[in-house]
């Protein structure tokens, strides 16, 4: 549904930038960012991050891991 979404996909981590600064500063959006399809996740924040943000990036990685264990020993 337009304008309700939680997760935001991008192709490359200069468009993801773009977007989360424009949705951070325009916006007063609450970001949290980490990149995937390695063998761990990367969290991914900026100098000018709040420590929120920073601490919501950092969970969301480990949210990420723990789906990833729980799924990997379902398919054992």
């Amino acid at each position: 549904m337009a304008g309700h979404a939680d997760i935001l996909i991008v192709p490359d981590i200069e468009a993801g930038n773009m977007l989360a600064k424009g949705l951070t500063y325009f916006g007063h959006a609450e970001m949290a960012g980490i990149v995937v399809g390695g063998c761990a996740p990367i969290v991914v924040t900026s100098r000018s991050d709040s420590h929120r943000t920073k601490l919501v990036s950092m969970a969301l990685g480990v949210l990420f891991v723990a789906g990833e264990c729980a799924a990997a020993e379902a398919k054992s």
